[in-house]
């Protein structure tokens, strides 16, 4: 910017009488800004009601702002609601789930015989901690839930992309203008992208100018892709280049980018086994086995008898009774255990693959289930054959 404004001034010769204006200009502009200034200030002194007035719509235009930006966020999921309504949703939900618990509560105190106070002072905790618990809890999945309806939007609208624009290449090629193009390049396929492109085109017959509705329908999703296609197109309609060429170019480019990515998935693919194999199969074959020794480990020291006197006159003494861990506790342990180690499996696997978690979210159910069911039935293998030994 700064070489181009160098070149304009050193090319672009004014006069004196044009500098003289230029300069009266630049002059009056200042003066009538110093007025409205200095006008405002006195009006401020003045009425206190002002200033008050002012700070208001701050605070309001605050306000607005956070709505604004939650309102995008689920405009982009394409649920037809407001976040106020969501959030209304989420606090009547909490509510009932409260109340509901309260009753309980109270039936429960009111059975066992309890005091009023008691009583009350149950209810109060209930209402004040459960409630805000469940709410907060109630706000965290619905960000999730919407986080992934975002994100499969998102990639249905770039699966179906490149037919879009190679079809809408070949109809300004045909002699179309760009909106009938876009228009009829439209098929019941396309999902997502079809509602879209009516929508765009229903603005631009109510009089709205096409690069505003492109731009508005690019900011609907969070689409790397989306946004640069769009802004090509854009590019090439102010400039006046050949429309046609530019979308085919697109087109192929987003369709070798998939295949390069799917290149790199069969590439990695090793690694993707490896650790699904780990999490789903060995972990709990291991698990099993040592719950197993575990408990063929407490069976044999509860039938082993030392001399109190001969344990307690020993240099060393050695505690062989089996009771220092339970057999339900490392159960619990590794269920526990296995189910968080198929969510990161899950979750790595589907960075390693794709290069995003969202992915792989849909494969935590599957992973959990398998990996606890190899588990129980090892488990009930071991137990059966290791019966005939003790």
């Amino acid at each position: 910017m700064k070489l181009i404004d160098f070149l304009r001034k050193k090319f672009t010769k004014k006069t004196d009488a044009q500098l003289e204006i230029s300069k009266l200009k630049k002059a009056k502009d200042k003066k009538k800004s110093k007025s409205v200034k200095s006008e405002f200030k006195k009006e401020k002194k003045k009425s206190p009601m002002l200033v008050y007035n002012l700070n208001r719509e701050k605070k309001k235009r605050k306000k607005f702002d956070i709505h604004k930006s939650l309102d995008e966020f689920l405009e982009k999921s394409g649920m037809q609601i407001s976040s106020r309504q969501l959030n209304r949703r989420a606090l009547i939900f909490s509510a009932a789930l409260t109340s509901i618990l309260i009753i309980a509560i109270i039936a429960a105190a009111v059975s066992l015989g309890s005091f009023l106070s008691t009583i009350i002072t149950m209810v109060f905790l209930t209402a004040t901690l459960v409630f805000v618990a469940l709410y907060l809890i109630s706000l965290v999945v619905l960000f999730f839930y919407i986080d992934l309806k975002i994100y499969n939007r998102t990639k249905q609208l770039e699966k179906v992309l490149p037919d879009f624009l190679q079809l809408t290449s070949a109809n300004i090629s045909a002699g179309m203008p760009i909106d009938r193009a876009l228009w009829l390049a439209v098929r019941p396929r396309f999902g997502v992208l079809a509602n879209e492109i009516e929508e765009i085109a229903k603005a631009t017959i109510a009089g709205e100018d096409l690069n505003e509705a492109l731009l508005k329908f690019s900011r609907k999703y969070n689409s790397r892709i989306l946004k640069e296609s769009i802004n090509l197109l854009i590019a090439g309609i102010d400039s006046g280049g050949e429309i046609a060429s530019l979308l085919n170019k697109i087109s192929i480019n987003i369709s070798e980018t998939r295949l390069m990515q799917k290149e790199i998935s069969a590439n990695v693919m090793t690694y993707v086994i490896f650790i699904s194999v780990a999490t789903i199969a060995a972990a709990p074959f291991l698990f099993a086995l040592s719950g197993q020794l575990l408990a063929t480990t407490k069976t044999i020291t509860s039938n082993v008898q030392l001399d109190q006197s001969a344990s307690t006159s020993s240099f060393l003494s050695f505690n062989l009774s089996g009771d220092s861990i339970k057999l339900s506790d490392f159960t619990n342990f590794s269920i526990l255990v296995m189910v968080v180690s198929s969510f990161f499996s899950v979750a790595i696997t589907s960075v390693i693959r794709k290069g995003n978690v969202k992915d792989g979210i849909k494969l935590f159910p599957i992973y959990m289930a398998i990996s606890l069911l190899i588990f129980f039935v090892s488990k009930t293998f071991f137990s059966y054959m290791f019966s005939g030994f003790f």
